[in-house]
């Protein structure tokens, strides 16, 4: 593992921990190996020059109905590593869907703090533009939910609506998981498939 991180050239900003089980044994069982597994990815950490690196779990057990045929693969734990990317400008696209880069608290509507200066970048555009409109797309991944991302999307308007955005220039739709990016195979693809796009347009639809 320490390897695979050495070769990341970029800063790391925050590491992801998902731990996996088999489906052999009692539910309640493999929750709890799922994190001793964890904590023993954990513990590697914290014995490296990553240990400063901000951490997060998610305890998948039984492989949180993705299992391959394969029980050996099942019997892992997946890390996850986000790296301190450039801070780019969010350039509009006239009626193109573009992906916020905003982040919630996990199965909930609340924005994380390290979001908070993408949500910025969007207020700014939309103060600076009057005759600017913007749809609010939330999609989740996984499970049909169509309520969460309704809830997620819903929440990007508020907060523009309270720094100052008409909430006639304002408008949230969830699709819950109907419109994924890519298959729902793998943690890291669920995470692309969680997101909150913003289509931007001249005149209310």
């Amino acid at each position: 593992m320490e390897n695979k991180l050495a070769e990341i050239k970029e800063p790391i900003s925050k590491i992801v921990l998902v731990g996996y089980t088999d489906s052999i044994g009692k539910v309640s069982d493999n929750r709890i190996l799922a994190s001793r597994r964890i904590q023993a990815i954990q513990a590697l950490l914290q014995d490296s020059k990553w240990k400063e690196v901000k951490v997060e779990t998610v305890n998948g057990n039984e492989t949180s109905g993705y299992p391959s045929p394969n029980l050996v693969l099942n019997r892992r734990v997946d890390v996850l590593v986000f790296t301190k990317v450039e801070d780019k400008p969010l350039v509009v696209e006239l009626g193109k869907p573009i992906n916020l880069n905003i982040n919630f608290e996990n199965t909930k509507a609340i924005i994380l703090e390290e979001s908070l200066p993408n949500l910025k970048k969007l207020l700014d555009i939309m103060l600076a533009d009057s005759t600017l409109y913007v749809r609010l797309n939330g999609h989740v991944c996984c499970m049909s939910a169509h309520e969460l991302s309704y809830e997620r999307a819903n929440t990007v308007l508020v907060y523009l609506n309270k720094h100052g955005i008409a909430r006639s220039r304002l408008y949230a739709e969830g699709f819950s998981n109907t419109k994924p990016l890519v298959p729902d195979i793998s943690e890291e693809n669920r995470a692309i498939n969680r997101r909150v796009e913003a289509i931007f347009h001249r005149k209310q639809e």
